[in-house]
């Protein structure tokens, strides 16, 4: 819905263009073609410039989403990783502590 009203603008915006030059023009009996199609031509550059913006931006927000999910994802893995890899450093250090209990208890 958004890209077509923003379409809808930048056509609004080609057709204003046309219309005020031609107007401006003829206020001065001096109705040009050239003038005419290159304010066409300008203001259409400028829309589709305008729509081009608004895509990539879309475009990188979806992407950045997509990371942000992915970085989510590899970190709940990492952390699931890294603790059980702790868990058997800390069970080779209690039982490492309860041997040297052992031996003081002796």
């Amino acid at each position: 819905m958004s890209m077509q009203r923003e379409i809808l603008f930048a056509a609004l915006m080609v057709i204003s263009a046309v219309i005020l030059t031609w107007k401006w023009l003829s206020l001065y009996d001096r109705v040009d073609a050239v003038v005419i199609f290159s304010a066409f031509l300008l203001t259409f550059s400028l829309g589709m410039l305008l729509l081009s913006l608004e895509y990539r931006m879309h475009r990188m927000r979806e992407e950045f989403e997509n990371l942000k999910r992915l970085i989510a994802v590899n970190a709940d893995d990492l952390e699931s990783r890294i603790e059980s890899k702790f868990k058997v450093y800390m069970e080779g250090l209690e039982e490492r502590l309860e041997r040297i209990e052992r031996r003081l208890y002796r």
